[in-house]
C-alpha cells in the first residue's frame, strides 16, 4: 500500500519573516464522521469528467523507464522524472520533447538522486526545483542556476510549490532513536524560491505529532519502515491540508495567502490507537474526496473514500468506475496542475487494447494509428465538469 504523507495547515499570512496564524473560522464547519454509515455512491468517471490523451514523443535518446513520476503539468509543459536514475524530462503540452537532462553526481551543482520531495515545475520563472540534500534549481533546459540550502532528506521534508515566490516546506517527525526530541512542533514554513531564506513559520502547533514512518529495531541497529498511500494536496495553485495530526482540513491560497478552514472530522485522530488518519485524494470546485488510513504497520487493505459535495453538503462513501478501461478508478498521486483536473501515465498497450474494444473517447483518433506498444507512456488528463 503506497502512502504519501503530505501535510499542512491554514494560516493567515503576513509579510516578512514571522509567524503565520490560522484564520479565525466563522460559523460552523461541515463535519465528516468516519464512524458513521454514510450512503454508498458509485460514480461513473465519464459522467463527471472528460479525458484528454497526450502521447509522449519517443526518440532514440528519450526512452522513459518503468519507475516514473509525473510531477507537474502546466499550460505549456509536462515534467517527469526518474528518482534513482536521476533523469528529468520536459515535454511540451502536446507531448513533444522540449529538453531532458541528468545531473546526477557529487559536485555542488549535482544531485545524488532525486528525493521523495521530487521535482517542482515553475512555468512562470521557467525553472525546475530538484529536491534532495539541497534544493537545486535548474532552467527548463537543465542549466544550473542556484542552490537552496534546504536538506529535504535529513528532515524527511515534503516541498510544495506556492505561488510565484515561495515554496512550502513540511518537516516530518524525527524517528531516529535518541533524536526524537528534534521533532518540530510547528513543522510548516514558507521559504523563498530565490535563495531559500525563511519567509514565515506557520503558527500551527502540534503538541502530539504522528508519522507514516517508524523506527524498526533490527539486529544491527534500526531501519525506517514506511507506509505509503495516495494523496493529492494541490487544487490548482491552492493547497488542501489535511494534516494527519489535525482534525481540521485547511485550504492555503496564494496570492492572498490565507489559510481557510474547510471542514472537520470526527472521531478525533487522537481518540484511538492505532490512529485513523486522513488524506485529501481529490479536490474540485464541486466536491472533495477524502481517504482514511489506519496507522497499523502490520495491516494493509483498501482505503475508504468519503465525498463531500460543497453545494449540497451531502456526504457519501464513494467509489469510481472507469468505462474507458473497464476498471475501478482511483485519483492516485496526480501531479501539480490546474484546478478541476487529474492526470496519470498509461502504457501504450493499454491505450491500444482499449481502442480496439471501442472503449475510448476523446482525442485518441489523432494519434492511435502511429502509437506503438513500445513507445513512451501516454499522459491521460481527466478534466472534471
Amino acid at each position: 500500500m503506497k502512502i504519501y504523507n503530505l501535510i499542512l495547515l491554514i494560516l493567515f499570512f503576513f509579510t516578512g519573516s514571522q509567524t503565520v496564524s490560522p484564520q479565525s473560522k466563522k460559523g460552523d464547519l461541515p463535519v465528516i464522521d468516519f464512524s458513521k454509515q454514510y450512503p454508498k455512491k458509485e460514480i461513473l468517471l465519464q459522467d463527471i469528467a472528460e479525458s484528454e490523451y497526450i502521447p509522449l514523443e519517443t526518440t532514440d535518446d528519450v526512452l522513459l523507464g518503468d519507475r516514473l513520476v509525473l510531477s507537474g503539468i502546466s499550460d505549456k509543459y509536462i515534467l517527469i522524472h526518474e528518482p534513482w536514475r536521476g533523469n528529468i524530462f520536459v515535454f511540451n503540452r502536446n507531448g513533444k520533447i522540449y529538453s531532458h537532462f541528468n545531473h546526477k553526481g557529487q559536485s555542488g551543482r549535482e544531485y545524488a538522486w532525486i528525493g521523495d520531495a521530487g521535482t517542482i515545475l515553475d512555468e512562470k520563472n521557467e525553472e525546475i526545483f530538484v529536491c534532495n540534500q539541497s534544493i537545486l534549481v535548474y532552467s527548463l533546459k537543465g542549466e544550473y542556476k542556484r542552490t537552496l540550502k534546504i536538506n529535504t532528506v535529513e528532515s524527511y521534508s515534503k516541498v510544495f510549490d506556492f505561488g510565484d515566490e515561495a515554496l512550502l516546506v513540511y518537516d516530518d517527525v524525527v524517528i531516529d532513536p535518541g533524536l526524537e526530541y528534534k521533532t518540530k512542533k510547528a513543522p510548516y514554513r514558507l521559504v523563498s524560491k530565490k535563495d531559500g531564506s525563511l519567509i514565515s513559520v506557520l503558527d500551527f502547533y502540534f503538541p502530539k505529532r504522528y508519522s507514516i514512518r517508524f523506527a524498526e529495531i533490527v539486529e544491527k541497529g534500526w531501519r525506517p519502515t514506511y507506509m505509503f498511500y495516495p494523496e493529492s494536496m494541490y487544487h490548482g495553485q491552492d493547497l488542501m491540508i489535511a494534516d494527519i495530526s489535525s482534525d481540521t482540513l485547511y485550504q492555503l491560497s496564494p496570492p492572498n495567502k490565507k489559510l481557510i478552514p474547510v471542514l472537520t472530522r470526527k472521531p478525533s485522530v487522537h481518540a484511538s490507537e492505532p490512529r485513523n488518519v486522513w488524506a485529501t485524494l481529490l479536490t474540485t470546485d464541486k466536491f472533495i474526496v477524502i481517504g482514511t488510513i489506519l496507522l497499523d504497520f502490520n495491516k494493509g487493505g483498501k482505503i475508504p473514500r468519503f465525498m463531500y459535495e460543497f453545494e449540497t453538503g451531502e456526504i457519501s462513501k464513494v467509489s469510481f468506475s472507469d468505462a474507458e478501461f473497464k476498471d475501478t478508478w482511483s485519483p492516485g498521486n496526480p501531479p501539480a496542475m490546474g484546478k478541476n483536473m487529474n492526470a496519470n501515465l498509461i502504457q501504450p498497450s493499454s491505450i491500444i487494447n482499449a481502442y480496439k474494444k471501442k472503449q475510448l473517447k476523446g482525442n485518441v483518433e489523432k494519434f492511435i494509428k502511429t502509437l506503438n506498444e513500445d513507445d513512451n507512456p501516454v499522459v491521460r488528463i481527466i478534466k472534471f465538469k
